[in-house]
């Protein structure tokens, strides 16, 4: 041995430099072969992994989900989920952004308990679930052989159904705390772009059992028709489960895909079809901050809406207008926004931001700009994305409608811009008409003197930007919404 380390000895100190490099060379290699074998184990541990998601490049996982939760390729937070699961595979990975490079997404649920009565008898279960041919398309690893799509797994692939609109056009139910600031509404309004008459209908339910049907109608070189129909809430009246809905003397449904909106009083007489674009819809979401709860979405982004409008016995016959539809829930009391759509052939644009007061916290949302492109012969149109709004701003104003015997100011023009990253959205709109009323719930006796007018504005509207390095821009009609000040 002492012979040895001699010899060893001397040969370094004879060829140093030649000596690291072999054994730095040495070194190299038992490193790699060292994690060489660590990779095997770990693929071997991943294929006898029962929990291990497999059959696709990517696996998506709700925002927010701690990277300490997972294993390298496989899901072990059983009981996340993805909230509007069918908005996201069918309009953004695989809508007209992404469609293109993504072959096929497939949601899966896996793992889940569930309890199973059978005989009498309750016993505990471990099931997963998906949708057959999405399954097939990605090359889940556990699809079922052989297994075709139900008629609820066709319903959910829909981009315009009556499934969809049932699904995520329903009513809630308010908390105990929330029922005395709670109010929900269906609204629905439209333009007919040759007369430039256009009109806004809301069927308002409150937490206290009492409703109303709003109605507001504007013929150009004619007063602003304003009907306001008080209503109860009977018991059965409002559907947690389906877009059927009925307050006093208005109801709207979904018949063949399309929303049938009738209203039958002495006052005020409609009978409408509105007939929704595939694909231009926004999913519903909502948010819970400082005791604010505000829900939000819009199923008809813009469709066409035909009927029969009778208000103070003068009839308006509609054929194939734009029309656009949103839902609304929450505690309203002191909450206020800016808010706007615009829709045209060249595609349809969506902004708001929302202001709450509250409990004396302020809480705001962000304003969020969404951005949707029209279809086409070879491809199916839909959302292209979500912008954070870096500017909201209005600009040119003049002297405005009249409020309760004050004179508001109005603008002229709203400038918006957005950004995602390289991707900009600009939205110009001038506006050629300006309604304004007093806010949502201010005549009541417990409500503090309002401060702030309510204004509708009709516009015009240009919409231009970049996205994924490609220009584009488009016109079309819209309309916003915001507060200024009671003079």
């Amino acid at each position: 041995m002492r012979v040895a380390w001699l010899l060893a000895w001397r040969s370094l100190a004879d060829r140093p430099w030649r000596a690291a490099l072999l054994l730095l060379g040495y070194g190299m290699g038992v490193a790699v072969m060292i994690a060489l074998l660590s990779v095997g184990e770990a693929l071997l541990a991943q294929a006898r992994d029962p929990n291990l998601a497999a059959g696709g490049d990517v696996v998506l996982l709700p925002t927010g989900v701690d990277p300490a939760v997972l294993k390298v390729n496989g899901v072990t937070g059983l009981y996340f989920s993805i909230p509007n699961a069918a908005f996201i595979v069918q309009d953004v990975l695989t809508g007209p952004r992404f469609g293109s490079t993504v072959a096929a997404a497939a949601p899966q649920l896996r793992d889940r308990q569930i309890y199973v009565r059978a005989r009498g008898r309750v016993a505990a279960a471990v099931a997963s679930a998906g949708i057959p041919s999405l399954d097939r398309a990605a090359g889940a690893h556990d699809a079922v052989p052989g297994a075709a799509d139900a008629a609820s797994d066709r319903g959910w692939l829909a981009r315009s159904s009556g499934v969809l609109y049932n699904r995520i056009d329903r009513f809630h139910t308010p908390g105990a705390a929330e029922r005395a600031a709670w109010a929900e509404w269906d609204y629905f309004t439209f333009i007919d772009p040759r007369s430039r008459t256009y009109g806004y209908l809301t069927l308002l339910a409150g937490g206290n059992g009492r409703g109303a049907v709003l109605f507001r109608l504007r013929r150009p070189g004619r007063p602003v028709t304003d009907i306001a129909l008080p209503a109860a809430i009977g018991s059965h009246d409002l559907s947690e489960t389906s877009a059927a809905q009925r307050i006093g003397p208005a109801r709207v449904w979904i018949d063949a895909g399309r929303y049938r909106i009738v209203v039958r009083s002495a006052r005020l007489g409609v009978d409408l079809t509105l007939v929704p674009v595939p694909g231009l819809y926004l999913p519903p979401a909502e948010t819970d901050e400082s005791l604010v709860r505000s829900g939000y979405v819009v199923p008809v982004l813009r469709g066409s809406l035909s009927g029969t409008i009778i208000a103070d016995d003068r009839p308006l016959r509609l054929r194939d207008v734009p029309a656009y539809h949103d839902h609304n829930w929450g505690t309203w009391r002191g909450v206020t926004w800016d808010w706007g759509e615009a829709s045209g052939p060249g595609g349809a644009v969506l902004y708001g931001a929302l202001h709450a007061a509250g409990t004396g916290v302020a809480a705001s949302r962000p304003a969020v700009l969404f951005l949707w492109a029209p279809g086409s012969a070879t491809s199916a149109g839909g959302f292209v994305g979500a912008f954070d709004v870096e500017r909201l701003i209005y600009a040119g104003w003049h002297a405005g409608p009249v409020v309760r015997g004050r004179t508001t100011r109005a603008p002229s023009d709203v400038t918006i811009d957005a950004r995602s990253g390289p991707d900009r959205v600009r939205v110009r709109l001038h506006v050629w008409d300006a309604l304004g009323s007093m806010p949502l719930g201010a005549s009541t006796a417990s409500s503090p003197a309002p401060d702030r007018a309510f204004l509708q504005l009709r516009t015009t509207a240009r919409t231009s930007g970049v996205v994924d390095g490609r220009p584009f821009v488009w016109g079309g009609q819209g309309a916003s919404e915001t507060y200024v000040p009671l003079p």
